[in-house]
């Protein structure tokens, strides 16, 4: 008789046991990866960024009620890639100085509907894998800035950024 005749049962249940081994610890690891926020954050020029910017500025300077006082320049997007929700308590970009801009968000008072920091909003938390864009806006007598990278800040407050 040869040594694999003599073992090949233990040789069998040596194999089968590894390959369940294995199956075991990839479940129970995507079985734990999975109740994770996990944000991805990107950005980009808003498509009408220059449009809005000159409308801004080419308004009557003497009528200050008649020309818009904020430009979306920026948009962020932030996508839920975790199994749970994220709830989120900022979102924004860094310029190169180090100075953030919060995006804007519509918030409802009432009748008036108010642009507001999202921390100050009632903003719904971000399902899993959906994802949802926020506007940064530029001031009429702020000077343009370069963004560094985009942020979101989720309400266990871990920071996620993007670089340029």
């Amino acid at each position: 008789m040869t040594w694999l005749d003599q073992n090949a049962l233990a040789l069998y249940g040596a194999i089968t046991g590894t390959v369940a081994l294995f199956i075991s610890f990839f479940s129970h690891r995507h079985n734990v990866k999975k109740d994770r926020i996990r944000l991805v954050v990107s950005f980009a020029p808003h498509p009408k960024a220059d449009e809005n910017i000159m409308r801004m500025n080419t308004a009557d300077p003497n009528s200050l009620w008649a020309r818009p006082q904020l430009a979306e320049i920026y948009s962020v997007t932030v996508r839920n890639m975790g199994g749970v929700s994220a709830p989120l308590d900022d979102v924004g970009l860094t310029d190169e100085v180090g100075k953030d801009h919060q995006a804007l968000v519509h918030s409802r008072s009432g009748q008036m509907n108010f642009l507001v920091p999202l921390s100050k909003s009632n903003a719904e938390a971000l399902e899993p894998r959906a994802a949802k864009t926020f506007s940064v806006y530029l001031n009429s007598d702020a000077p343009m800035f370069k963004v560094a990278s985009a942020y979101a800040v989720d309400q266990t407050g871990k920071v996620w950024r993007a670089r340029a």
